[in-house]
């Protein structure tokens, strides 16, 4: 899969949006080791992140979403193209513990930045934040494994 390359720019601004709230916590340790300017926010699920009055006019660096509702599965590009706009062009980062190779597939299209698996090991999560600050996309171990060993994609 070719990276998709964007202009590198620091991801000091993360909102979180997951339905457990503990997870915000763990990546704000685990960025801080890379990026002690990270400050990460946390909203349970994407309506109430682009509908919250407290992000008026903000803009965020990283939006990482591991909690994605029914109608935004189906159409992804949509959830995060309205993330996008909504937050001032982004990166977006989809962490979750389901294996989808369309998303892989996709990610061009649909925007995304990165894949990681919810299961990933700390310094995988901290090789993904490298990544993405370098301006550079990124797909967790366990997913390009399950991507490319096991018949959907072309290794290369």
């Amino acid at each position: 899969m070719p990276s998709v390359q964007h202009k590198a720019k620091p991801l000091d601004r993360i909102l979180v949006i997951d339905d457990l709230p503990l997870i915000p916590l763990a990546f704000q340790e685990v960025f801080r080791s890379v990026n002690s300017a990270a400050g990460v926010e946390y909203s349970g699920n994407i309506f109430t992140a682009l509908s919250a009055k407290i992000y008026a006019n903000t803009s965020f660096d990283l939006i990482i979403t591991g909690s994605f509702q029914e109608q935004y599965s189906t159409n992804l590009q949509q959830a995060v193209t309205e993330l996008k706009k909504r937050f001032g062009q982004p990166r977006v980062m989809i962490y979750s513990s389901t294996y989808d190779p369309l998303i892989i597939e996709k990610t061009n299209t649909t925007g995304i930045d990165a894949y990681v698996h919810k299961y990933e090991s700390i310094d995988e999560i901290r090789k993904a934040y490298q990544h993405l600050s370098a301006g550079e996309s990124f797909v967790s171990g366990m997913f390009h494994t399950l991507y490319y060993d096991y018949g959907y994609g072309v290794r290369k």
